[in-house]
């Protein structure tokens, strides 16, 4: 399990809402090699045959070529999406279309979520599945979170991956359950995130065969919702820290140490990674979906994200010039939130697809005001999915191991 250089090396995957991303990374926090994979459609298969297409293009990665084979594999995904799963065996269910987190939810008038004491993020999609499409979940036993579902394909036994406790009411209960007509049944029973839940096995039916780094008997650790593993992987695990996840939609997050009167409808308080820590978090719905927006109207798909971005700011006439500035005051509108709750937000870990343009960066530092930090591995999930197995061999805490194993390579302040 170990090279020459007596390291640790972990298969670390992330199923975001339209592609999946891969990567391998060591217990040092060294990045060798990545690879993102779109979905062919909406199914939850695509997200088995991306896995494959990604362990093949890493396996072929020239720094691949020098690795032993991998100490463990984790998997991190978006929420609160579910899949509904007809059977129990991995080789022979029927996975249904997942019932997504930007799925509209309609609200039955007699609602029993219109009373106190439903803090569920998924009972209500289900709810709402029940309530106007009844047919689409008959037959259904058991509903997965994205990764939780994956990692059942690949060996992993049936599970639903907690933080710590301190989650257990956002996702169900009993007396919840029991108010919106769910049978707890349908739930793999809870494990807390870092828990070894099963050996890689390929299932008969793969799209595609194992190759490579992968082969079976390789531990599968369990990862926890998307966000979760950002906090880890940009180091966010103590109160006054913050960080910036983007992509299609942008969260800004910050640690505190008890939950705040929030002021703003628009900001969230949920438990922290960190049993005894909250996060208070702002999300940007379409920051990343409104550039993308612009460079299709406008023609310029091929363009790279750097180039047209300095094409757009170097003069003040650009028609790029006002989708730039409303995704940068949003940006500084959710800082200020943020801040409207007694806290002080100076520096900022950025990390996805848009923090890899530097001018970009710059110009967010120079609006804000704030000092923006880029670490080495953009991708901060993966990243918290590399600390969070590292914990698991090495006997340490995440806050050492994240903190040993995530660097920071750039900084941008106001006049740098």
């Amino acid at each position: 399990m170990y090279s020459v250089l007596n390291k640790r090396f972990f298969f670390c995957a992330d199923l975001g809402t339209s592609s999946l991303k891969a990567a391998l990374i060591d217990n040092s926090g060294v990045l060798h090699g990545f690879a993102r994979v779109p979905y062919k459609n909406k199914e939850a298969i695509s997200w088995l045959d991306a896995f494959f297409l990604a362990a093949e293009q890493l396996a072929a990665a020239p720094s691949s070529a020098s690795l032993v084979p991998i100490t463990a594999l984790i998997i991190s995904g978006n929420g609160p999406t579910l899949v509904p799963v007809k059977g129990k065996d991995p080789e022979t269910s029927e996975s249904l279309r997942p019932l997504y987190w930007y799925d509209p939810v309609p609200v039955p008038e007699t609602d029993a979520l219109s009373g106190e004491g439903i803090s569920s993020f998924f009972l209500p999609r289900i709810r709402a599945a029940l309530e106007f499409g009844p047919e689409k979940l008959e037959g259904v036993t058991s509903f997965f979170s994205p990764q939780e579902w994956l990692s059942w394909k690949l060996g992993s036994r049936p599970v639903t991956v907690l933080p710590h406790e301190g989650y257990i009411p956002y996702y169900w209960n009993d007396d919840q359950c029991r108010r919106l007509k769910a049978a707890m049944e349908w739930f793999p029973p809870f494990v807390i995130m870092g828990t070894v839940t099963g050996e890689l096995t390929f299932i008969k039916n793969a799209a595609r065969p194992p190759l490579g780094l992968l082969s079976p008997g390789i531990p599968i650790i369990a990862g926890a919702v998307d966000f979760i593993m950002a906090l880890i992987g940009t180091g966010t695990l103590e109160p006054g820290k913050a960080c910036d996840r983007t992509g299609s939609s942008e969260g800004v997050n910050l640690c505190v140490s008890s939950p705040p009167v929030v002021p703003s409808k628009e900001l969230r308080v949920l438990p922290h990674a960190i049993p005894g820590l909250w996060n208070l978090g702002a999300v940007i719905p379409k920051s990343g979906i409104l550039f993308e927006q612009y460079r299709t109207a406008s023609g310029q798909e091929e363009k790279p994200h750097s180039e047209l971005v300095k094409e757009i700011l170097s003069r003040s006439s650009h028609p790029g010039r006002l989708v730039l500035e409303t995704i940068g005051r949003s940006f500084v509108k959710a800082l200020d939130d943020l801040e409207g709750t007694g806290n002080t937000i100076r520096e900022i870990v950025l990390s996805g697809s848009q923090c890899a343009t530097p001018l970009w960066n710059q110009h967010k530092a120079a609006i804000s005001g704030r000092i923006l930090k880029i670490p080495a591995i953009i991708h901060a999930e993966l990243a918290g999915n590399a600390a969070l197995c590292e914990t698991v061999f090495s006997g340490k805490n995440i806050q050492e191991t994240s903190s040993a194993m995530i660097r920071i390579k750039e900084t941008y302040g106001k006049n740098t």
